[in-house]
């Protein structure tokens, strides 16, 4: 299947791209960065504001991509569906007719160690940059972990770490650790910028809070903490170029090697329609001296969080028992990494 006909667009800063993007809403525009996941879209095409969703009712306040049988506004999104079986039908229809190419906005791109401790990652750096980052995998562990698991080394020399977010998928392989080490999002629109939180930011599959007229722009994350460490994994059912069946990421500190955990973050993929930052292992794990018993207490805390679903890449009951699995292996790995700080 060719690609359907679109202009593309570039500009030289990133106020000049946040104007092209509400210049040309009425048109349909999306942002174009490296390019891996927005061009399959098209050919597909499944370009996510094209897919039936709720933008809040009764049942789904949030909003949600959706069935329309679960909505109580259906007729709304029949129509959405009828509009979607014409798309599918001839893929020219409904794809967008702009993208806004950022491949010139220099300013996007690098890691930074900051001043203050914290690390700076412009959005369009590479996912093979942050995979070959000492300063990420020293001391933002986790996020190299998920930098090494995702897609093959061709994906890897043009995706992006903002471009792996942005999309909001459950599954995406940088933004679950990201959301473990409690990172932040800059977004920017033609009236300024606002940041939020790794976790607040996907509402649904390919459903997010950013605006049509943003971009984000960079992510940073808090500073390293002394007797602290990350770790992520990814269970698929093959090494390279899949969809995990679960993601885990954990990160956690100590007031001491020896001592009580201080802290911990626990964020879990492809177990809901959004990533999901566990709520429950704090109350488990926080204030105590990590043994094997405290361990798998989390572990169990953690699984008792998912929501997954049955799909062919493995049933919910499976996925339950690999985020136990997957959660106690990362603990212990994390908790491994923390104790050898000096």
């Amino acid at each position: 299947m060719i690609l359907p006909r679109f202009d593309v667009l570039v500009p030289e800063t990133v106020e000049q791209a946040c104007a092209m993007l509400a210049e040309n809403a009425d048109r349909g525009v999306r942002v174009l960065a490296g390019g891996t996941d927005i061009l399959v879209d098209l050919r597909r095409p499944i370009i996510p504001q094209h897919v039936p969703r709720c933008d809040g009712c009764p049942t789904h306040p949030q909003g949600q991509v959706l069935s329309t049988i679960e909505c109580v506004d259906s007729d709304r999104l029949m129509s959405a569906e009828g509009s979607l079986r014409a798309t599918l039908e001839d893929p020219r229809k409904g794809a967008p007719a702009v993208l806004v190419s950022l491949h010139k906005l220099k300013k996007l791109k690098g890691i930074e160690e900051l001043a203050n401790g914290r690390l700076k990652i412009g959005a369009l750096t590479t996912i093979s940059e942050i995979e070959r980052s000492d300063i990420v995998r020293g001391h933002w562990t986790a996020l190299a972990d998920g930098a090494d698991s995702l897609g093959s080394p061709l994906v890897r020399n043009r995706g992006t770490l903002g471009g792996n977010i942005v999309n909001a998928r459950p599954a995406a392989d940088t933004a679950i650790p990201t959301i473990a080490l409690g990172a932040e999002l800059t977004l920017q629109s033609p009236s300024g910028t606002r940041i939020v939180p790794a976790e607040d930011f996907a509402r649904g599959p390919g459903l997010s809070v950013i605006e049509p007229n943003e971009i984000m722009t960079e992510i940073i994350f808090p500073a390293n903490v002394p007797y602290s460490g990350s770790a992520y994994y990814k269970l698929a059912n093959r090494k390279a170029l899949e969809i995990s069946t679960v993601g885990v990421a954990v990160w956690l500190a100590l007031e001491k090697p020896d001592g009580k955990v201080t802290d911990i973050r626990v964020a879990l993929g492809a177990v809901g329609p959004t990533p999901i930052l566990a709520p429950s292992v704090q109350d488990v794990i926080v204030g105590k001296i990590p043994d094997d018993k405290i361990l798998l207490k989390t572990a169990i805390a953690a699984r008792d969080d998912a929501r997954p679903i049955d799909d062919h890449r493995g049933s919910a009951w499976y996925r339950v028992q690999m985020v136990e699995q997957l959660t106690l292996r990362l603990l212990q790995k994390a908790l491994n990494q923390a104790r050898k700080e000096l």
